[in-house]
């Protein structure tokens, strides 16, 4: 029981890694990458599940898929990490001074755009679009935060338009 619940545990690793690629690839417009993932991630996943469901009321092989599961999204993710791009595009909406804090950015280097925006009722909010690299980011948020503890932050993948 131990060896296949060992080789479900990296079954379930592969096809939830290959799931959180495949759901990131979709976001992402990548319909090749998706429908490769998808055929890989099917036949990975049915192998596994099937040794799996044939021995799912012995704890151990249910021990050892649901940490697999478990295991895969973190993998997953993990992977994506490494594959995405090197940079973000950091939202910043603040109501406090934008002004003191785009500069305070800009002294560490970090290039920033400020905008105004207007909320549900009304109220005018400040925007800071910051495209930092990834490896940035923590100090950016930490600079953020010390500035103001409220602040609502948003990332995306920057994606690059040239072909």
């Amino acid at each position: 029981m131990i060896v296949l619940g060992v080789l479900i545990f990296f079954a379930r690793i592969i096809d939830v890694s290959l799931d959180t690629l495949r759901v990131k690839s979709i976001i992402r417009g990548k319909k090749l990458v998706v429908s490769t993932i998808a055929f890989v991630e099917i036949i990975v996943y049915t192998l596994g599940a099937s040794q799996a469901f044939k021995y799912v009321s012995h704890p151990t092989v249910l021990l050892f898929y649901a940490c697999g599961y478990a295991a895969g999204n973190y993998v997953g993710m993990l992977i994506d990490d490494k594959l995405s791009r090197d940079s973000v595009l950091a939202l910043v909406v603040t109501e406090h001074d934008e002004w003191s804090l785009a500069d305070t950015l800009r002294e560490r280097g970090f290039g920033v755009t400020t905008a105004k925006g207007y909320g549900l009722n009304g109220a005018e909010k400040a925007q800071l679009k910051i495209v930092v690299k990834k490896k940035r980011f923590m100090e950016l948020t930490k600079l953020i935060r010390e500035f103001d503890p409220a602040a609502y932050v948003v990332t995306m993948d920057v994606q690059d338009i040239k072909k």
